[in-house]
């Protein structure tokens, strides 16, 4: 399991230079990822009126929300369960949709500047 020191690094290697809006998803990451995982992309969106946090490891998606006021929730998703993703952009922000086996995931108000890598991040096998 990584330790907080690790996953902190690996994140602002990946862009995440401010963490002050994901103290609280961040603070999971530990308990969330499995030995042999490594963060390789990052994006955050809302959904259903929560802010969630979307990373990508080498064997999974992890859609991680922490509300204020209820209990954090986790739904990890295996690479290959992924069948379909698209994207909007707008001037600032964009959409995101994941279509699964289990589901469709969509996402709104994604930063535009880390949606890119993101999917090229996904597409990779």
């Amino acid at each position: 399991m990584a330790t907080m020191k690790e996953i902190r690094a690996r994140l602002r290697v990946l862009g995440l230079e401010n963490e002050f809006g994901y103290r609280r998803e961040i603070k999971r990451l530990p308990e969330c990822l499995e030995r042999d995982e490594t963060l390789i992309a990052i994006t955050s969106g809302i959904r259903e009126g929560a802010r969630w946090y979307i990373l990508l490891t080498e064997h999974r998606l992890l859609l991680l929300s922490k509300p204020t006021m209820a209990d954090p929730r986790l739904v990890g998703i295996k690479r290959e369960e992924i069948r379909h993703t698209e994207h909007r952009k707008g001037f600032f922000l964009a959409s995101l949709r994941i279509d699964t086996i289990g589901g469709s995931y969509t996402f709104t108000n994604v930063l535009k500047k880390s949606l890119p890598s993101f999917l090229s991040a996904l597409r990779k096998e």
